[in-house]
């Protein structure tokens, strides 16, 4: 897999740019074309009103649209043009048409339809009209949207004094400038508006990140206080939320690629050198992949043996044939099997745990543990079965108790036919994690898709990805190697198997 994104890579870097096809000069011309739009934006629905025949394409983030117009598998895709405007300084070879997407796109935070919603939107309109009226809002404005990277900066969350609580707010930190990652913080201006609301009106503010998608459930669920992230307003949206006043507004754009060529191409060594530069060593990004493999390993570790022991106890209920046991057992094994792990991170943090401060990262572990213990379920249930019943009859005729018959006969040759089986479900755990980004989990995949935003990089951060997922598959599987050798049967000695059996000399 990696020589296969080596390789797309390095024919990116070489493709040259003056192949390009005639590009797009009117919204007319993309009428039954290939379009792509975000999921769930404002975009998408207009996309979809305004292009009725076209091929209309979902993609994740803005950076997957961007790669995907340049590989041809689009012929355009929509964004706000703010947006586009910061990502084009870095790609020369894409533009956006002068037409518009219908109306002018405003942007507002969003608050829950209930009683203490009401009182926060309130609040924060107040706050952002005062501050249009005195100047301050325009002053922040000219950070986010100047040239001097030096002032976009924030001040700390954590430094707030929040003497009336905490709010908790959603942001999807791959909206460049509205909220992104940088030197390893959460800034933007909506960051930075929300910020100085908290310290204006005495809140401390705690900043959760999730991807885009996840942000009005988490708002309507109560998870978070409220959503920021360049959230445009629609009517469909607003029966269900409260929205601020309009911290900004913006027309959407169609962006193509330019009709000509462009010259000055990079060599390959040079290409590769400033991805790497970008991707790893700016803003000491390195660091958000450590942290997300963290992340990862965490969850994972947690997940097996939680679940190793989840699975084992329900085998161990159900053993005795208590009729409730194996009924409830069963059916239950049966929904978390034929359910999808996102499905079940979503209900679990949505629902069931909505009302609660269980964090993202516990319910992950939560939720892949009940994946786990599934699959360590059905796998003692096969390893058992496996055992010529012969083995039990002779274990009792030893003198052996039924519980001592199933744990030092039974289950060590079980085991010999299970492990493997075992073995590779902990590196399908590894790599199933990868969706927790739904649930506000910092993961490697979900710290790979910021890299990729703030870079525009489509390629290094996957690679980096890919490495680590690799390395972190090999690690499990070498210490997994090693614990089934010490508890392989056939490793056993005749004094270990007979320990406690009375014997005859």
């Amino acid at each position: 897999m990696i020589t296969a994104v080596l390789l797309v890579f390095l024919c990116g870097c070489s493709a040259k740019k003056d192949d390009v096809p005639a590009g797009y000069t009117e919204l007319s011309q993309l009428t039954e074309k290939r379009i792509g739009v975000t999921t769930g934006s404002v975009q998408a629905i207009l996309v979809e009103q305004m292009f009725p025949d076209a091929e209309i394409l979902h993609y994740s983030t803005t950076v997957d649209m961007l790669e995907a117009l340049k590989a041809g598998k689009v012929d355009a895709f929509a964004e706000a043009e703010a947006l586009l405007k910061i990502m084009l300084g870095e790609y020369p070879e894409v533009t956006y048409l002068d037409e518009k997407l219908g109306s002018p796109m405003q942007v507002g935070a969003i608050f829950p339809k209930n009683e203490k919603g009401r009182k926060y939107c309130d609040e924060y309109s107040t706050y952002l009209r005062d501050i249009k009226e005195n100047g301050t809002y325009d002053e922040i404005l000219q950070i986010w949207y100047g040239d001097d990277e030096d002032l976009r900066v924030v001040e700390d969350p954590d430094s707030l004094p929040g003497p009336n609580g905490t709010l908790h707010m959603a942001v999807f930190t791959s909206a460049v400038p509205f909220s992104y990652v940088k030197d390893g913080k959460v800034v933007g201006v909506d960051i930075d508006l929300a910020t100085h609301f908290c310290r204006e009106y005495g809140y401390r503010l705690e900043i959760v990140q999730m991807d885009f998608p996840a942000i009005l459930p988490a708002v309507l669920t109560g998870k978070c206080e409220f959503a920021c992230g360049g959230i445009a307003y629609t009517a469909e949206r607003a029966e269900t939320f409260y929205y601020s006043e309009f911290t900004m507004e913006s027309y959407s754009v169609m962006a193509v690629l330019k009709g000509t060529g462009i010259s000055g191409q990079k060599s390959i060594v040079s290409s590769i050198r400033e991805s790497f530069e970008k991707t790893f060593i700016r803003e000491n990004r390195w660091k958000l992949f450590v942290r997300g493999a963290w992340n990862t390993v965490l969850i994972t570790a947690l997940s097996v043996i939680f679940g190793t022991l989840l699975g084992f106890g329900a085998y161990l209920l159900v053993r005795g044939g208590n009729r409730i046991g194996i009924w409830f057992v069963r059916a239950l094994a049966w929904l978390i099997a034929g359910m999808p792990a996102i499905v079940l991170l979503m209900i679990l943090y949505y629902i069931i745990f909505s009302s609660s401060g269980i964090s993202g990262q516990t319910v992950a572990i939560i939720a892949f543990s009940m994946i786990f213990g599934t699959s360590m379920y059905g796998m003692i249930c096969s390893g058992v079965d496996a055992v010529d019943k012969g083995q039990t009859e002779a274990a009792y005729a030893l003198g052996y108790r039924d519980r001592d018959a199933f744990f030092r006969i039974i289950l060590p040759q079980a085991a010999i036919h299970f492990l493997p089986s075992y073995k590779s479900q902990i590196t399908a755990l590894l790599k199933a994690t990868a969706v927790v980004g739904y649930v506000t989990v910092l993961d490697l995949t979900k710290m790979g898709d910021i890299v990729r935003s703030r870079t525009y990089e489509p390629f290094f951060p996957l690679i980096a990805v890919t490495v680590i997922y690799f390395i972190l598959s090999g690690l499990l599987t070498k210490i997994t190697d090693i614990l089934t050798r010490k508890i392989d049967p056939k490793q056993r000695t005749q004094e270990e198997i007979l320990k406690g059996v009375k014997t005859h000399d």
